[in-house]
This record gives C-alpha cells, structure tokens and sequence, in this order.
C-alpha cells in the first residue's frame, strides 16, 4: 500500500497546487488525501509495526504510539473519505440545489463522521463499527455519484472534462466502497488491498489529462500562465512602441504644418490637396497606437467597493443606443452582491463584451445579463444567441492581438485580453464556453467583498 499512499497524496499536492481556488478541486484534493490516509494506515500496520517490533520487540510505547497514529490515519480514511466524496460533488454540480439550501444539507451531512469519531474501536483488529458506518456512508456514496451523473454538460469540451473526470474518479471510489464498507458487512475483510488497481488506473488517465484535455481547468491554468507572459511582453514592448511613432508623428505633423502654410501662400491647391491627406493619414495612425496603447498599459487601480448591479445597469444604459434591430436585452440581478473593484476600467471591460455580443448578434437575438453570488465570489454572466465561437478560436480569444473580426473598424484583437488581465489583477478570473449555432456566454468571476 506504500505505493498507493504516495500516489493518492501526489495527486492530492498537485491538486491543490494547480488550482487551490477552484472549490471541486479542493475537495477532490481532500478525497484523495482520505483514500492516502488508509493507505499509510495500512503501512504502518503491515510493514513499520512489524519491521521496528522485530528490531526492538520490548518498545512496547513506541508500538502503541504508531497504534494510535495508525488508528487516527484508518478512521480519517473510513469517516473522511465518504464525506469528502459528498462535498466534492456538491461543489462539481453546485447548481444543483440553492446554495443556502445546499450549505445546511451539507453541514448536516457532517454529523455522522463526527459522531463516529465519539465511539471507540470495537477491536483493536478493526478501527470501526462497520454496520454502523455503512448505516450513512453507502448513502453518501450513492447520492455523490447520482449527482455528478445528474452534471448537465453542453458543450463538446464540457463532455470530454465530464467524461474524463467520471473516468477517473467514479470506477476507483465505488470501487473502495465496496471493498472498504460493503464486504465487511459480510465478514470478509482486507480486501481494500486490491484497491491499487482502480487507483493506479485513475492516476494515469489524471496525469494523461493534465497534458492533453486538461483536467477540472488544470490544462486551462497552464494556458493561462502562456498567457500572462505574452501580455507582460506585449504591455512592455507596445509602451517603447507608442513613445517612438508619437516622437516620428510630431516630426511628420511639424512639417506638414510648414509646407502646408507655404503651399497657401504660394496658391498651390493639389499641393495643400495632398499634404491634408497625409495629415490625416498621420491622425489616423496617432489614433490606432493610442488605441494600442490605452489596451495594452496596465493603469493603476483605484478599488472601492461597488454594487455590482449598478455598474452592469450603467453599461446597459450606455450601449442601449447601439441596440438596434429586434435585439432583447434580458436582465437577471442580483442586487445585494458587492465587490472590491475599480469602477472604471471593471466597467470598461464589461462594456466590451456587452459589444462583443451585441456585434456578434447583428440585429437579432437575445442578450442575457445575470447576477449571481456564491459563498465565495460574484459572477457577472453575458450571454447572447449569436453564431457562436468555433472550437480552434475558442481557445485563442484571449491572446493579445487574436481576433476573428477581420474587416472591423480599429480592431485589434485586444479588448479580451484587456479583459482578462484587468480580471486577473483584481484577483478574479475570466471564463467563456461558446457553441456553433447557440451563442457565447462570457463570465465575470469577482471575489466577493467581506
């Protein structure tokens, strides 16, 4: 079992390493620290009890201490693993049910293990009073898979993520339940050490995710740290950019001015003709690098705590007369959620992706503006019923300069990015799903405020 225990708290670490934040993976970290737990209970009483007894057979404290700690490691397993279980599957499907609803269940969930933690070993063979253990944690079991089967997916993505983590973590837990809660019912008991196969096979589909589809938004954060790099060296190398076409610009704009006012005074019309068009060739430029610029420079920020309704109704109002055609605009807020942010440039952000889809919409469809807060954070969610993002854009709309608007008036792929990074620096994050034929929603996610 020494091999399960490290590989059931590798994949735990890495868990929490890759993405702390994210409360499905917390919990699934802490699902898989439970299972390590019964396996380095299994250790010691199989391979360190046995090895230092017969090196030092009289250490008889030494040998009740490792008891007790085996002790603690089987009943952190056994109570742990079921309620662990639970939790992370609440939280995968969180929509599920209420989120005060959902708190409450889950918060009475927890008094059995707790409870079980009271009643003392019924040998010193077997950690714990299995009929009285399966009495709450086979149901636990039962209900945790139930849910994530119930996970309603849309999206190819959302299927394959869906699929892979059903993959991974359904066949090994079931697995364990059987072994661990369901046999000794009927008096047959160690089988748990034919758990090594279930485990072994759900560590390498995870480990295999991680470097193809990703695995709970672990390849996205991947991604995302790519992406983070580019726009430190965009943002440095469009400022050294902007400085030195401004100093050719006022050059190009000094002497233009002085050959135009002599072109007058000498009565040459095609010259003074020609000399406005390359005036308001270098407008048009000076126009296009601070664009470039304002997009690209990180501003500092000036957080307050703001009523997060109120900013999405200020860009409504402020884009209404863009609204054309038979475009409905429908509004889902929540009006008690606040967060700590800068007013300015959160509701520059939102406003472009209110434009994105509106754009994206071309006259008709329905965009859709909703509030929504969690224990832990606010989420503004935009969604409109335009054509859709395809999959091979899908995954680039972030990158600086990347656009699929072509043909668009000073565009320059930009607008996302902005958003992403001002999302980042406030300490949330930005999410998009789209489908061909269905739309795009784009997700805001604040940190609440305390």
């Amino acid at each position: 079992m020494l091999f399960v225990w490290i590989v059931l708290w590798t994949t735990s670490a890495l868990m929490l390493m890759m993405n702390r934040r994210n409360a499905s993976m917390r919990w699934l970290s802490l699902v898989a620290f439970c299972g390590g737990m019964g396996a380095l209970a299994a250790t010691i009483g199989d391979v360190l009890r046995p090895y230092l007894m017969a090196q030092e057979p009289t250490s008889t404290v030494r040998d009740l201490w490792l008891y007790r700690m085996q002790l603690i490691c089987s009943w952190t397993s056994y109570y742990g693993l079921p309620y662990a279980y639970l939790r992370f599957t609440a939280a995968y499907h969180s929509q599920l049910l209420p989120e005060r609803l959902r708190t409450r269940l889950l918060y009475l969930a927890a008094i059995p293990p707790l409870v079980m933690l009271l009643l003392p070993p019924e040998t010193t063979e077997f950690p714990v009073r299995y009929p009285l253990l399966a009495l709450w944690a086979l149901p636990y079991f039962a209900v945790g898979t139930i849910i994530l089967l119930m996970k309603n997916v849309t999206t190819r993505s959302e299927w394959r993520s869906h699929g892979i983590l059903l993959a991974a973590v359904v066949p090994a837990v079931l697995f364990a339940c059987a072994m661990n809660y369901v046999l000794p019912l009927f008096g047959v008991y160690g089988m748990w050490r034919y758990n090594i196969w279930p485990i072994a096979i759900a560590f390498i589909l995870f480990v295999t995710s991680l470097f193809t589809f990703g695995f709970l938004g672990v390849q996205l954060l991947i991604e995302r740290r790519q992406l983070d790099s580019s726009i430190r060296i965009i943002t440095s190398g469009t400022s050294i950019l902007n400085h030195a076409i401004k100093n050719d610009l006022g050059k190009m704009k000094l002497f233009a001015d002085k050959i135009l006012r002599q072109a007058e005074e000498q009565g040459n019309a095609e010259l003074q003709q020609d000399i406005k068009v390359m005036m308001t060739a270098s407008d048009h430029i000076e126009q296009m690098i601070r664009k470039v610029h304002e997009r690209t420079q990180e501003l500092k920020l000036v957080p307050e705590r703001l009523r997060l309704s109120e900013l999405v109704l200020g860009c409504l109002a402020e884009i209404q007369p863009a609204v054309e055609g038979n475009i409905a605009v429908r509004t889902e807020l929540d009006v008690q959620a606040e967060i700590i942010a800068d007013r300015v440039q959160t509701m520059e952000a939102i406003r472009n992706v209110i434009q994105n889809a509106l754009d994206a919409m071309k006259e008709q469809g329905e965009l859709t503006v909703r509030i929504q807060s969690t224990r832990r954070e606010s989420i503004v969610e935009i969604r409109d019923t335009g054509p859709g993002i395809p999959k091979q854009h899908l995954r680039k709309v972030f990158e600086p300069f990347y656009t699929t608007k072509g043909g668009a008036t000073m565009n320059f792929g930009l607008g996302l990015a902005y958003c992403y990074h001002l999302m980042k620096r406030q300490g949330g994050s930005m999410q998009i799903s789209s489908r061909l034929g269905e739309g795009t929603v784009v997700a805001f996610h604040f940190p609440k405020a305390s």
